[in-house]
């Protein structure tokens, strides 16, 4: 599993139908196949979000991803564990996040 090597600032987009603002967040874990975000966003298991985001000098934009956990902390931010739907989109990330490990980027 090869994750990202910081905290990463994502813009999170939600399908029309679901009639929502875009809202900001931080992916505290990222792998080629979901993340860990941190949002004050209401984000509830089950629920579609599209994630727009840079790692490593690509730009990610409507990276498909479903909630399959969320919990408030202590912060009172919401606390969710995604995974991501696309598999050529896993596939783009898989390699970029192997790039900047191999790099030896922080």
């Amino acid at each position: 599993m090869t994750r990202a090597p910081r905290l990463i600032p994502v813009l999170l987009a939600f399908p029309a139908a679901a009639a929502r603002q875009d809202a900001w967040g931080r992916l505290t874990v990222l792998t080629s196949g979901g993340a860990e975000l941190s949002t004050a966003a209401r984000l509830a298991a089950g629920e579609r979000v599209l994630l727009s985001f840079e790692l490593g000098g690509d730009r990610f934009e409507g990276l498909r991803a479903r909630v399959s956990r969320a919990e408030d902390d202590a912060d009172g931010h919401r606390l969710a564990e995604l995974s991501f739907e696309d598999p050529v989109q896993r596939r783009a990330l898989a390699r970029v996040l192997t790039d900047l490990l191999a790099s030896g980027l922080p």
